[in-house]
């Protein structure tokens, strides 16, 4: 679809009722990255960490033997994987240890953060590992990271808390929630600069309009409207900082899309694919280099025509007929990762001078903060993608200590990634000496 900037923004939402999923062409990127891409001594990186939620019963998901997969005797719920066996790694053992909020899954996931522990707060996270790489990956990019998230009837289900990406402060990235405002923060809506500009400077009127005094205002308020009003007001310098920034970028235009915009009411699991092309798209426009994306578990359950919550099939027990729905969950959340696998190999990075394609050039985390039913040990572990330092796909690894850091992980892949910390959260260690 050619964008023109006769375009109204009505018309470029809902134009077009197919989403076709073309190959991505690196003449639809902008001058400016063409000519980064000529100049690339190297590939960039890129980060993504992806949340289903709830965790899986055992004896369909998780391997008992480790060592190398090819030939080992995997769990029914692996089927969909087989084709994908060389391009995954399992890790076990690995375990979110300062999480003492095991009811949900998502909201300490990236922080490695006991969120009811603050001392004088019901309720508090504090930085996700995803923002802090978006610090060091995210300079030179229209985004310094981007945040997938599910539908609001979609909240909890396994997932806690807003969001899975939380700032400095602690407050919660919200993102995006459906493919359509993705699509439209990567492609800009068809507005011309004039147009963008007059949206800014309305958006700058509504901000301006949002301040408040709040020093006066916290010597009239009780300790509890103080600390929502210390979130509000953090709210409201993030999108400060976000308008500054759209306004930097305002003379360097969006790619163009080689698609339609993805209409609306896909269902779960289709939106969920739809999800995979729009941020591997992210990447090779090089419009972001760290992603988060928290999945919609009880979404994907509705679209199955399974009746029940996430919740209460992680309460299975004895009931057979709960077991099998969970054997058909675990499936379906394993062919969705096989086919992830392959969205990536097959999308060409245009930053690579090598010719490489995402998939070579990506560190990818698909697993989530639960077990099953309400543990938080030995959490789902996946990992894809050739920017592991170190790392060969293909083999199911076993921490040899019980209950290792799950922020070891998070250190290995903030450092693989480029980013300079020496360490994460509660890491004790990295994750390099469990597959090296």
């Amino acid at each position: 679809m050619n964008i023109t900037s006769n375009t109204s923004r009505r018309s470029f939402l809902t134009n077009g009722s197919k989403c076709l999923a073309l190959p991505f062409l690196s003449s639809l990127l902008p001058a400016n990255l063409q000519a980064a891409s000529e100049k690339a001594a190297k590939p960039v990186k890129r980060l993504l960490w992806m949340s289903m939620g709830h965790g899986h019963m055992e004896k369909h998901f998780y391997p008992t033997a480790t060592g190398q997969l090819k030939g080992m005797t995997l769990p029914p719920a692996w089927k969909h994987l087989q084709r994908n066996l060389a391009h995954t790694t399992m890790i076990s053992n690995l375990t979110n240890k300062q999480n003492k909020q095991p009811h949900e899954g998502s909201e300490a996931l990236l922080s490695s953060c006991n969120v009811i522990g603050f001392a004088g707060k019901a309720r508090h996270n504090s930085i996700s590992c995803d923002q802090l790489a978006a610090e060091y990956l995210g300079q030179n990019t229209r985004y310094e990271s981007l945040q997938l998230n599910v539908r609001p009837k979609e909240d909890g289900n396994g997932h806690g808390g807003a969001a899975v990406s939380y700032r400095k402060d602690g407050s919660p990235l919200i993102g995006l929630r459906t493919p359509l405002e993705v699509y439209h923060a990567l492609f800009g809506g068809g507005l011309s600069k004039q147009q963008q500009l007059e949206l800014l400077k309305k958006e700058r009127s509504i901000f301006d309009i949002l301040k408040i005094d709040t020093a006066d205002s916290k010597r009239r308020l009780s300790k509890g409207d103080q600390e929502k009003l210390e979130e509000y007001t953090t709210s409201v310098r993030d999108i400060e900082l976000a308008l500054s920034r759209q306004h930097d970028w305002i003379n360097k235009p969006y790619p163009k899309a080689g698609f339609s915009p993805p209409k609306d009411g896909l269902g779960a699991e289709k939106e969920m694919l739809m999800m995979y092309k729009l941020l591997v798209t992210a990447y090779q426009t090089d419009s972001t280099r760290v992603i988060t994306y928290r999945m919609p578990d009880a979404g994907l359950l509705t679209s199955m025509g399974i009746g029940h919550s996430p919740h209460t099939l992680s309460h299975y027990g004895s009931n057979t007929a709960l077991h099998e729905l969970n054997l058909k969950r675990s499936t379906k959340w394993l062919e969705l990762y096989s086919k992830l696998i392959d969205i990536l190999r097959a999308a060409k990075d245009p930053l690579d001078p090598n010719g490489g394609t995402i998939f070579d050039n990506s560190l990818v985390f698909w697993g989530g903060g639960l077990r099953t039913a309400h543990r938080n040990t030995n959490t789902p572990c996946f990992l894809t993608g050739g920017g592991f330092k170190g790392l060969k796909h293909g083999y199911h690894h076993k921490a040899a200590k019980e209950n290792t850091p799950l922020a070891n992980l998070w250190t290995t892949m903030l450092q693989d990634a480029g980013a300079q910390v020496k360490t994460f959260a509660d890491a004790d260690g990295h994750t390099r000496g469990i597959y090296s």
